[in-house]
């Protein structure tokens, strides 16, 4: 009868020593592919980044890079990320997940410098109706609260602002071509 026992007794003092080193080991992978993933996001969201193939298309590098949310008097900078990425965990995910269409179309020559404007209509379209749908979440992260003074805003802007929830807009409505040139969409 104490032989089963003592067998049992025998196999967990066993099987504790590969648990008690595979805690760490596995606390310590957890951790390296946190780390990991964290560095690809915030990498994935630095203009140079978003530049590496962005520039080979020229328009829309230079187009920002005139803009105010390049270029401005308080000397606040907007990257890409602020206006393309969501800042929510989930949303996201979905926008890097499907920014990977982008990379494959790239690669496979789909679009290229010579016919990116030949997408661009389409390119711009889904983005403002992703903008759109979040009512411009990207924008009114950084334009809100202090950041967005009605009172020190010209006559026009402030009533525009002020009316925008009761027309049913979102910043995009007005501010399609703020930081890359309106373009008629298809």
């Amino acid at each position: 009868m104490g032989e089963p026992r003592s067998r049992t007794k025998k196999f967990w003092r066993w099987l504790k020593k590969p648990l008690l080193l595979g805690i760490p080991i596995g606390i310590v992978l957890v951790v390296i592919g946190l780390v990991g993933f964290q560095g690809v996001m915030v990498a994935s969201n630095m203009n140079a980044f978003c530049f590496s193939c962005h520039l080979k298309m020229d328009t829309i590098v230079q187009e920002y890079k005139a803009s105010p949310h390049y270029v401005s008097d308080d000397k606040v900078l907007a990257t890409c990320a602020d206006c393309h990425v969501p800042h929510e965990f989930i949303d996201k995910m979905k926008v890097k997940i499907a920014a990977t269409a982008d990379i494959y179309h790239m690669m496979k020559g789909t679009i290229t410098k010579e016919n990116f404007e030949e997408h661009r209509p389409r390119l711009a379209r889904i983005v403002w109706e992703d903008m759109k749908a979040s009512d411009s979440g990207t924008c009114r992260h950084c334009h809100s609260g202090e950041n967005f003074d009605l009172s020190k805003q010209p006559q026009r802007a402030r009533l525009n602002h002020e009316m925008i929830e009761q027309r049913g807009e979102t910043c995009i409505d007005c501010h399609a071509g703020i930081a890359h040139k309106r373009i008629t969409i298809e």
